[in-house]
């Protein structure tokens, strides 16, 4: 599914969710049979072949690629919401299954309370045959942020307000962070342990944002006449990143962060003219940037160019991918990982006002995986919905020589 100005229309299947054909950043996925990728024009479904080290040249460059493809298992899941993978690429927290609806999901006021909402732990790590870890809860919607200690969920209640709290990677009950009577939605954990998250109250349709940090809380209010979604943290932590939805405008905003934090946004960008909260929540939901902790950009997918887009708000300017591009993670300041309908592939960094086509890049899986965080060294975690299952597998982009 390509993004546009007009969302897309999806399927209800009993009371669940589903998008034909395609992603958006990292936050819906496909309904596709679950065949097996394989090192693009090397190997085929053969786990033991794909486990062989491949070297592929870059277009446009004398530079090669050298990579290893291994897959891990393959888990169920709710077929809609992609995993949290944990800083170490040990862990990765699942929704196995939910009954949640789009009003759940943008935490609306005529949102329910999902009857199905079962979260587990899948090891990836010391032993991949090892049982899930179960998460307490069947009214839990996985969150978008994590850290080493553990990653956020949602609990919308049954009297209309809606609680945050943590989960450790160990499993069990989660700790709640936010828990009182409003509409608390869409949290995010910064670099220095912050968290920032939506709120409402209950009869209320639009969202403030307010910031912990340490014991001080700081609100945001409403901007006039529109709603604020999404708020995160730049990896540098020198910026607050929120979209606001006015009148159909959806835009990007970043408040700079020091001692406080910004009322009002010091530079905005419009996304698009047409949108509303189910648009903004297929642009950043959940961010995969994956880069380093030196960058204060924000990533997304851009729903007028179609494509993941990386914003400088220094300059307010704007770096696109290649056209294909409906996901991708930094690896380093150089180069990228991109997902595309067809393919997997390693591609050179946009550069801001550049050229809109990738000059370098080499497809290294021909099917569709899509990446969802670091392992350790040069390792990432790729994963491939189908459907109701999710393959999982690890890519070594500098595998030791043999």
């Amino acid at each position: 599914m390509l993004m546009r100005n007009q969302p897309h229309k999806l399927r209800r299947v009993r009371g669940s969710l589903t998008v034909p054909l395609f992603v958006a950043l990292l936050c819906v996925s496909t309904s596709i049979g679950c065949a097996r990728g394989s090192p693009a024009g090397k190997t085929t479904g053969d786990t033991s072949a794909a486990e062989q080290s491949v070297t592929k040249p870059f277009s446009n460059s004398d530079t090669r690629i050298r990579f290893q493809f291994a897959h891990i298992r393959t888990v169920e899941y709710d077929g809609f919401a992609l995993p949290i993978l944990s800083p170490d690429g040990c862990w990765a927290a699942v929704q196995i299954s939910s009954a949640a609806d789009w009003r759940t999901l943008l935490a609306g006021v005529d949102g329910g309370v999902p009857d199905a909402g079962r979260i587990a732990i899948v090891p990836l790590c010391a032993d991949t045959n090892a049982p899930l870890l179960p998460v307490a809860g069947n009214d839990l919607l996985i969150g978008r942020s994590c850290d080493s200690e553990g990653f956020l969920v949602e609990s919308p209640r049954v009297d209309g307000a809606r609680w945050i709290g943590k989960v450790s990677w160990q499993g069990g009950e989660p700790t709640w962070l936010v828990a009182d009577e409003d509409v608390n939605a869409f949290a995010s954990l910064g670099p220095a342990g912050e968290i920032a998250w939506c709120q409402r109250r209950r009869d209320v349709e639009k969202f403030s944002i307010l910031v912990k940090r340490g014991d001080v809380i700081q609100e945001i209010p409403p901007p006039q006449d529109g709603s604020w979604l999404t708020p995160s943290f730049s990896s540098d932590g020198k910026f607050l990143y929120a979209l606001r939805l006015r009148d159909g405008v959806l835009a990007a905003c970043a408040f700079p962060i020091s001692q406080t934090i910004s009322m009002t946004p010091i530079i905005s960008i419009d996304l698009s003219w047409r949108a509303d909260a189910r648009m903004a929540y297929q642009t950043v939901i959940p961010l995969r940037t994956g880069g380093e902790s030196s960058d204060h950009r924000l990533y997304f997918f851009h729903p007028r160019f179609s494509r993941i887009a990386i914003w400088n708000p220094l300059n307010n300017r704007i770096a696109l991918t290649s056209p294909s591009c409906s996901a991708a993670m930094a690896i380093s300041s150089t180069q990228i990982v991109t997902t595309s309908a067809k393919q997997l592939s390693v591609e050179s960094a946009p550069v801001e006002g550049g050229s809109k086509d990738a000059a370098q890049s080499t497809a290294i899986i021909e099917s569709l995986w899509i990446p969802i965080g670091r392992g350790t060294g040069s390792v990432i975690l790729v994963v491939q919905p189908g459907r109701g299952t999710l393959n999982i597998a690890r890519i070594d982009l500098n595998p030791p020589e043999k």
